[in-house]
């Protein structure tokens, strides 16, 4: 059981390893507003859809943002707690 333990996270480790130069990079070329090749006319028409705009907020529509997202997943927690009242 031992071996089989090391060997698991021996591979996460592996895999993490493998992965974190591609993953990094994407990243960083996502922070910087960099699009990503091949991605960028979909990215546009999504934006276009969803009418997001390319301008940075004030602190007061952040905090609308923020405050409007907490609630909404407060109101899905409560939703799902109290649906489990039938359950044993």
């Amino acid at each position: 059981m031992a071996a089989q333990g090391f060997l698991l996270i021996a591979s996460f480790l592996l895999i993490l390893l493998v992965l974190a130069k591609p993953l990094g990079s994407g990243l960083a070329r996502l922070i910087a507003a960099v699009p990503l090749p091949g991605v960028a006319g979909v990215e546009r028409i999504l934006w276009r859809t969803l009418g997001i705009t390319d301008h940075e907020m004030n602190w007061r529509q952040y905090l609308l943002a923020l405050l409007t997202l907490n609630l909404l997943g407060l109101a899905s927690c409560f939703a799902c707690y109290s649906g489990r009242s039938g359950c044993p």
